[in-house]
């Protein structure tokens, strides 16, 4: 039976944590379907997936990419085959388990009553633990920054979310015009302009405990610059 949850989970060489978070979303007992979205990952984590989607094959699905091509491209790829699929709801989560499947009860209860529910580490003190400086640094200055240019305070990085397919238009995905980490930012500012409603909860957002950060310096220095660039095409098109 075709579920009207879709949980959205991209990949790239994340073989150690997908069997644990699988683990994890199907102890939750609900009626879930999966997408996964591999980049190209080299070290067995597509292995790993087909291995559980071989006798959930009803249930869970897979797209395979043969390079990387951006984490805000899977997230589009997705939200465009859940429209397509017809689903009431898309989960978006991280794979290296740094977003808890426990919340994900709580994503769901927020988007009964609103149209994008998401997870924020800024509601609660000591919401990221065993972060490194740097990390932490750079999440407080992204979140300082788009509160001061588009005045809001919802926590505009996080991709743990919950949309609601059925009242959110599909075109806001056109403007989301970069494939990579710049995307959250966009996607949330955008609906936010468009008047939508967002709700958000308290999370705590884990360090990742086994292999390497996917984000790189380039696309630090490419956020920041989108950031403003959207700023300017708020203030000077979208709001004609």
């Amino acid at each position: 039976m075709k579920a009207k949850i879709l949980i959205l989970i991209p990949t790239l060489n994340e073989v150690h944590h997908i069997p644990v978070l699988y683990k994890k979303i199907s102890a939750l007992k609900q009626n879930f379907d999966l997408l996964f979205i591999d980049d190209g990952s080299s070290d067995g984590t597509w292995e790993v997936i087909k291995k559980i989607q071989k006798n959930k094959k009803n249930k869970i699905f897979v797209i395979s990419r043969r390079k990387r091509l951006g984490i805000g491209k899977a997230h589009k790829d997705g939200l465009l085959w859940a429209y397509k699929k017809k689903y009431l709801y898309l989960i978006t989560m991280d794979s290296d388990l740094a977003h808890d499947p426990k919340y994900i009860p709580k994503l769901i209860k927020n988007i009964q009553n609103s149209d994008l529910a998401i997870g924020s580490r800024y509601l609660r003190k000591n919401s990221t633990p065993n972060w490194p400086v740097l990390r932490i640094f750079l999440s407080h200055s992204a979140h300082l920054v788009s509160n001061i240019l588009f005045g809001h305070r919802f926590d505009s990085t996080n991709a743990f979310r919950c949309y609601n397919l059925k009242k959110i238009k599909k075109n806001f995905i056109s403007y989301c015009k970069s494939d990579d980490y710049d995307f959250f930012f966009t996607s949330l500012t955008i609906l936010n302009l468009k008047k939508y409603k967002i709700l958000q909860f308290p999370m705590i957002i884990k360090a990742r405990v086994k292999g390497n950060s996917k984000m790189l310096f380039k696309h630090v220095c490419k956020s920041i610059y989108m950031m403003f660039a959207l700023f300017l095409k708020i203030k000077f098109e979208y709001r004609k």
